[in-house]
């Protein structure tokens, strides 16, 4: 499941959820859309999406003025002539004619910055590209202006900001960088495929997870219930910073005894020193306290030949992080291993 489908299957149980409040099936949709519209800067804001869209969607089309109409509407369906009847009171959808005036930035972390043109493009917005030179593989989208999330009118130019190759001499770490920027579009976007062992062990808060096939994709049962889902609920939330997206920092070196105050995984049969991303979406002073600087936190361990052979994640929160549950239920032929 790409970024897209994980908004699309977000959409469709929000209509479901609709229809199963009574509203019809041909205006479930206008809707849900209605909502999302209308409490947008809420949504933004929120660590969890639903903690908003789900309460607001019932308050819709249970509560408020928004019931006595749309009672009405239900006992008109069970009408032979329902369908003609609801098509004159109510008219076209106000949230057709906003999309037509109006777009919402898309989710860009995990993509290159051709990729979030297209990404911007298939949405009805015009974007330029803006280079930040620094020692990271060149063409990784580093945020937009303005950020995902906001919505923009369709005359307007979103900025994208991505990394370029600079002027000056960088650390001798390039292909480690080059290998963490493939993970983690491997993960969130799917369009990464960094150099992977045949079967990689994984590590999630610092205890063993099972193995994952490195020939498969991210989005398949051993990857996806361990390490994928919950790395992209982090990552594609819009957060409160200047390019709306977690900050991508990557360091190599040993890693410390302890990450978010449990242990550092220390698998066998790897090179002693590990490729770190870190994404971070608060900030943290030096006088803050540990569940402030605790970040999201992923260990890229290689084998003797330059394969990553072990994958540790630390979650902030611990492994209760995750898509919302519905997410889950929505993929056709997934079944979560045990």
């Amino acid at each position: 499941m790409d970024l897209q489908d994980y908004r699309d299957a977000r959409h469709r149980r929000l209509v479901e959820m609709a229809t199963e409040l009574g509203v019809p099936a041909d205006r479930a949709a206008a809707v849900v859309d209605r909502v999302i519209e209308d409490h947008r800067r809420r949504i933004v804001r929120s660590a969890d999406p639903d903690q908003v869209v789900v309460p607001a969607l019932r308050e819709e089309v249970l509560g408020g003025r928004s019931r006595v109409p749309l009672i009405t509407v239900v006992v008109l369906t069970a009408v032979v002539a329902a369908a003609f009847v609801v098509t004159i009171l109510t008219g076209p959808s106000g949230p057709e004619k906003v999309e037509r005036r109006a777009a919402t930035v898309p989710a860009l972390v995990g993509l290159t910055s051709a990729e979030a043109v297209s990404a911007l493009g298939r949405a009805g917005i015009a974007s330029r590209v803006d280079a930040a030179p620094q020692c990271d593989p060149a063409g990784q989208v580093l945020g937009s202006v303005p950020p995902s999330g906001d919505t923009v009118r369709l005359d307007e130019v979103v900025v994208v900001i991505a990394t370029a190759t600079p002027s000056w001499s960088c650390p001798a770490d390039a292909a480690g960088r080059v290998q963490a920027w493939a993970f983690l579009r491997f993960l969130v976007s799917g369009s990464g495929r960094p150099h992977l062992a045949p079967e990689v062990r994984l590590y999630v808060d610092g205890e063993a997870a099972g193995t994952a096939d490195g020939t498969h994709s991210a989005t398949s049962p051993d990857w996806r219930w361990r390490v994928r889902d919950p790395v992209v609920a982090y990552a594609v939330r819009p957060v409160a910073n200047d390019l709306g997206q977690p900050v991508v920092s990557i360091t190599s070196g040993p890693p410390p005894p302890t990450t978010c105050g449990l242990p550092t995984s220390s698998p066998s049969g790897v090179a002693e020193t590990a490729t770190r991303v870190v994404l971070t979406v608060s900030g943290a002073g030096s006088g803050d306290g540990p569940e402030l600087g605790c970040q999201l936190t992923i260990d890229l361990f290689e084998d003797d030949d330059g394969a990553i052979a072990a994958v540790s994640v630390t979650l902030p929160g611990g492994i209760g992080l995750g898509p919302p549950p519905w997410v889950r239920t929505r993929d056709d032929g997934d079944v979560r291993d045990d």
